[in-house]
């Protein structure tokens, strides 16, 4: 399954900025045109306080959009991380061999949901019951869908009642994640079915481990879910760059 996330407003200034800056390549293709070609953003300008994105001509490109006056642009292009980004644009023109292309309304961003995952921020934790008994998981990691933590507080009863219910739906999780305050609860996430995959001990942290697949999930809780996920990882992949450079 794919997510797709529009960036809009000055996000898009941030991520063509960068795009300039890591010299990636960028795929362009002519509204109905046999197939894309490569190219690379040289320049981002204002014309009457406007942003627009300056990229080279690729090879008989000129002449063949003669006859397509103002024709749709589409662009694609993969970042460093392998996320794949998509948009089009309407309102272009050439001067002085460069395309002069004005700045879309939105990007889209395509990413495999449950695939990625993401360190989970310090503090998160998630709940469910199992016979009446109340379990607490210390999240290790967290993508859209599903988790991984730690079981904590573990007696031999609450380890016994856990196995027999591996491979069960369990029913009206929480997801809590941590608050910059810390006298207030931080955002929680309701999820109302759940699947144990697979629970064992760690040899080499010697703790009891148990991943967690969403199973369902109201659309109001997907896209809280889906909003605070994609904000930490704009938060990561900031820090990872900053780190690299």
């Amino acid at each position: 399954m794919v997510a797709i996330e529009e960036i809009q407003g000055a996000a898009i200034l941030r991520l063509l900025t960068e795009l300039q800056v890591d010299n990636i390549p960028l795929k362009i293709q002519l509204q109905n045109s046999a197939g894309p070609c490569l190219t690379y953003i040289a320049d981002i300008r204002k014309h009457l306080r406007i942003h627009h994105f300056l990229v080279p001509p690729p090879e008989d490109f000129q002449k063949l959009s003669r006859d397509r006056d103002q024709a749709r642009l589409r662009f694609e292009f993969i970042d460093q991380e392998g996320i794949k980004y998509v948009f089009e644009s309407h309102t272009w023109k050439f001067s002085r061999d460069m395309i002069w292309v004005r700045f879309p309304e939105f990007i889209r961003r395509y990413q495999r949901r449950k695939l990625f995952r993401l360190e989970a921020p310090p503090g998160t934790r998630l709940y469910f019951n199992v016979k009446d008994i109340r379990y607490k998981l210390l999240v290790i990691n967290v993508s859209l869908g599903g988790t991984l933590g730690v079981l904590v507080s573990l007696t031999s009863r609450m380890k016994q009642a856990i196995k027999i219910c591996e491979s069960k739906i369990l029913k009206n999780v929480e997801l809590v994640f941590p608050s910059k305050d810390r006298k207030k609860t931080g955002p929680i996430v309701s999820i109302k079915r759940c699947q144990i995959k697979r629970q064992e001990k760690n040899p080499l942290t010697n703790r009891f481990e148990c991943a967690l697949e969403f199973r369902e999930i109201s659309e109001e809780e997907q896209k809280k879910l889906t909003e605070l996920f994609y904000k930490w990882q704009r938060d990561y992949l900031r820090k990872r760059k900053i780190l690299r450079a």
